[in-house]
C-alpha cells in the first residue's frame, strides 16, 4: 500500500509499507529532500530504502521492551511494526507521520498535540488489559522507545508520560526525581519528573517538552548532518556539526550536562538521550533539548554493599567511562557546585521513601553522590 511519509502537511516521500507487517518495503518518489529525517540519512549524507526501513522500525517499541510480547497478544497485533501503522506513525517527539496516498489526512485533524488518543495500548503494556473487545491502536504509546515499561496519559490537557522502574530495587523513578532536583538546584534546562503511584506501581511522571510545530532531534540524528570524515571522533563531529548549523554556545551546555551525568554516575545518556529543539515548519534550529532520560542512573543495579564514588562507572556517548568523559569535557564545565552544598541530604530524603529499598541504600547512594560532587570540585581546581 503507498503512504505519503509526511512532516506536519509537507510530503517528505511516497513509500510503499507491507500491509501484513507493517514494514517499509520501498521508497517510490522524493518529494523533499530537505525534509527527510534526519535519523533516515546515511552517515556520509546519502539515503535510500535501507535507511528508511532502519529508521522506521526504530521509531516503534523496540522487542527489549518489558511485557511487549504479552500487550501484543492482547492488542490483536502479530508484529510491533504494524502499530507503527495503526497509529499513522505518529509520535509526540517530532511531526514526522504517513497517510495512504489514496485517502489522504490532514495534520491537524490526526497529531496527538491537538487530538485525544486511546488508552488501550498503553494499558496492554501495562498487562492492564483493553476496555473493549476491538482494541483501539491510535495511540503515540507505538511510537515510545527505550526498554522500561511506559505510557502516555493526557491529564488536564497536557501530555504526560509515566515511566516504571526495573530490576529488585524498581529505583529509576527516584532517580529522575534526584536528578530534577540537581538540575533545578544549578539552573540548568530540564524536562521536570515527579513520581505517580499506579496499584503498587511507583513511576515517574513528565510533561511532553515538544508541541505541534517543535520536534526532538536527537544527538544520533543530529550528526547526519553532514558526513563524519574518517578518523574524527564523535566528539569533534558533534561540535562540527553545532557550528555548521550555528548552535554556538552549546558545547559548553553539552559538557555541563555530562558533568551532571558524572555526579548522577549515569551510565546511559547514549545520542538518543539528549539532542535538539528544531521548528518543524520553518527547519529552525532552536538549541538543546532540555534535559531528560536520566533515570539508568545512582547505581540503580548495584547492590548496596558494592556502591562507591570511587568505582569505575561506564560512561556514554563520547568515551567509555565517566573518568575519561570528564578528562575529555573537564575544561568547558561551568558549574555553580557551591549550590550543591547539602544535596546529597535531599537525596537520601528522596531515597527514603523507596519502598523496595534496604536498610541503608539510601545514605550509602547519597555518600556516594557527595563524593562524586567533592570529585568534580577537585577535578576543577
Amino acid at each position: 500500500m503507498l503512504f505519503f511519509l509526511m512532516q506536519r502537511n509537507h510530503k517528505v516521500a511516497v513509500i510503499e509499507i507491507a500491509e501484513k507487517t507493517g514494514d517499509i518495503i520501498d521508497m517510490v518518489d522524493i518529494l523533499s529532500m530537505q525534509r527527510i529525517p534526519l535519523g533516515a540519512r546515511h552517515i556520509n549524507g546519502s539515503f535510500d530504502v535501507l535507511s528508511l526501513r532502519k529508521w522506521w522500525s526504530g521509531r516503534g517499541i523496540p522487542a527489549s521492551r518489558s511485557g511487549l510480547e504479552r500487550a501484543l497478544e492482547t492488542l490483536q497485533v502479530p508484529y510491533a511494526e504494524l502499530l507503527l501503522v495503526k497509529c499513522s506513525g505518529l509520535s509526540l517527539s517530532d511531526q514526522y507521520w504517513v497517510t495512504p496516498c489514496d485517502a489522504p489526512q490532514s495534520w491537524h485533524a490526526v497529531n496527538f498535540y491537538e487530538n485525544g488518543f486511546s488508552e488501550d495500548v498503553g494499558r496492554a503494556l501495562f498487562g492492564e488489559g483493553v476496555l473493549s473487545a476491538q482494541p483501539d491502536l491510535c495511540s503515540p504509546c507505538n511510537t515510545s522507545d527505550g526498554f522500561l515499561q511506559k505510557r502516555w496519559r493526557i491529564a488536564d490537557g497536557k501530555r504526560i508520560l509515566l515511566k516504571a522502574g526495573s530490576g529488585i530495587y524498581q529505583q529509576e523513578p527516584y532517580n529522575e526525581l534526584v536528578a530534577t532536583e540537581l538540575y533545578d538546584s544549578l539552573g540548568m534546562s530540564h524536562a521536570p519528573y515527579w513520581l505517580v503511584e499506579q496499584g503498587t506501581q511507583t513511576m515517574s511522571a513528565c510533561e511532553c517538552f515538544t508541541n505541534e510545530h517543535t520536534e526532538l532531534v536527537t544527538a544520533a540524528q543530529f550528526m547526519r548532518l553532514q558526513p563524519q570524515p574518517q578518523g574524527v571522533s564523535n566528539w569533534q563531529h558533534f561540535n562540527d556539526c553545532c557550528k555548521a548549523v550555528g548552535l554556538l554556545g552549546t558545547q559548553k551546555e553539552v559538557c555541563n550536562m555530562l558533568a551532571t551525568d558524572y555526579i548522577l554516575a549515569n551510565t546511559d545518556r547514549h545520542l538518543g538521550n539528549f539532542g535538539f529543539l528544531r521548528d518543524s515548519e520553518t527547519l529552525e534550529w532552536k538549541g538543546l533539548a532540555p534535559i531528560y532520560d536520566s533515570g539508568t542512573s545512582l547505581w540503580q543495579m548495584t547492590l548496596t554493599r558494592s556502591i562507591s564514588a570511587e568505582a569505575m562507572v561506564p560512561a556514554k556517548p563520547f568515551e567509555t567511562s565517566q573518568q575519561s568523559q570528564l578528562k575529555l569535557i573537564a575544561p568547558y564545565v561551568d558549574l555553580p557546585l557551591e549550590r550543591l552544598d547539602g544535596f546529597s541530604n535531599k537525596v537520601e530524603k528522596i531515597f527514603q521513601s523507596a519502598a523496595r529499598f534496604d536498610d541503608g541504600r539510601a545514605e550509602k547512594i547519597a555518600a556516594a553522590v557527595e563524593g562524586r560532587i567533592q570529585m568534580l570540585r577537585s577535578n576543577r581546581e
